[in-house]
């Protein structure tokens, strides 16, 4: 990381004040001559400027070698490690294997679960319909779909590549998803006269899987709360009509081949993650059980028998549990209509 920084921290410091700034720092990421190690530590920087735990002081080059000495709570020596393994590991095919695997996507660093859970959706319900989704140009820019509306993005730099999500060998085409998501937020926050911000940031911001899944099929969603299951002021009658309506909303949603997202916000069940969305991937109605897959598609093994108290077995982020206890655990989610969005 340090010989990275001496070599180029000139050329980012684009107005030569002696200090890197946030801006620049954006810049760096987008610019695609940014390449290799020298995108690792950019990505590093980018990293570190976004971690609301350990707030950096003002890049100068002084900042910047005691920084990279290990001076400070941001490690941007093991950022630059992790950032460099990852671009040296991706296959920068769109689709190496001709379609998405769900089970090679893992979330990453970057707070993107809202519109991660909608692909995961998707790729659950046909793979195809991601490849579909995402066009390449000769000139290596791509258009996504959204809807009805083509999303112009350009190439991916490395250190973009590196800063969002992870397909590994399977190709970079959830890259590609989320920068266009970055790209669409870009176009409505300028519309509206927001101020400018990079896709990363405003992918990283969070959001709503529910609206994700409207801008991604351009259909209206309806939503669902579990808030009447934990409530005490709500008859066991009423919560099991509840649950009777959800089931076949559920049944019917996955028999119309329509994507279903689901979230959470506080936790206590072992290996759920808080303020959290999910993509359904299933009900089965004889067993009563939800299938669900977690962005940050990890592994977890209960340490006693599957349930709300330890937990439920999960790889490559996908697990399954009651329906009348994803209801008490869950928060609430959505499932797509047949209805155009406005």
């Amino acid at each position: 990381f340090a010989e990275q920084v001496k070599a180029h921290v000139a050329g980012w410091d684009r107005d030569h004040d002696g200090t890197l700034s946030k801006e620049e720092i954006d810049h760096a990421v987008a610019d695609p001559a940014v390449k290799g190690p020298e995108a690792a530590a950019v990505a590093a920087l980018k990293r570190a400027s976004r971690n609301t735990k350990a707030t950096l002081p003002p890049l100068t080059p002084a900042a910047l070698a005691e920084l990279a000495a290990g001076k400070g709570k941001a490690d941007l020596n093991a950022m630059y490690q992790s950032a460099l393994g990852k671009i040296t590991r991706a296959n920068r095919e769109l689709f190496a294997k001709g379609a998405p695997d769900l089970d090679a996507l893992n979330q990453g660093k970057l707070g993107d679960c809202f519109c991660l859970a909608p692909l995961g959706a998707m790729v659950c319900r046909d793979p195809k319909d991601v490849v579909k989704m995402i066009a390449v140009k000769p000139d290596g820019s791509y258009t996504v779909r959204f809807g009805t509306t083509d999303i112009p993005v350009p190439a991916l730099t490395d250190a973009e590549l590196i800063l969002t999500a992870s397909a590994g060998a399977d190709g970079v085409w959830v890259n590609v998803y989320e920068k266009a998501v970055g790209e669409y937020r870009k176009t409505r926050v300028a519309a509206g006269g927001g101020p400018a911000a990079s896709p990363i940031d405003l992918i990283g911001k969070g959001g709503s899987a529910g609206s994700m899944v409207e801008v991604v099929t351009g259909h209206k969603i309806e939503r669902f709360s579990c808030k009447p299951f934990k409530d005490a002021g709500v008859s066991a009658k009423e919560k099991e009509a509840k649950l009777a309506d959800l089931r076949t909303h559920l049944a019917a949603a996955f028999a119309d081949k329509r994507l279903v997202t689901c979230g959470t916000t506080a936790v206590t069940t072992p290996g759920l993650t808080p303020n959290h969305a999910y993509a359904v991937t299933g009900y089965d109605a004889k067993a009563d059980e939800i299938a669900l897959w977690n962005p940050h598609g990890q592994t977890f093994t209960p340490k006693e028998k599957a349930g709300p108290d330890h937990g439920y077995p999960t790889k490559d982020g996908r697990f399954t549990m009651p329906l009348a206890e994803f209801v008490k655990a869950f928060s609430g989610g959505s499932w797509e209509t047949h209805a155009k969005a406005d």
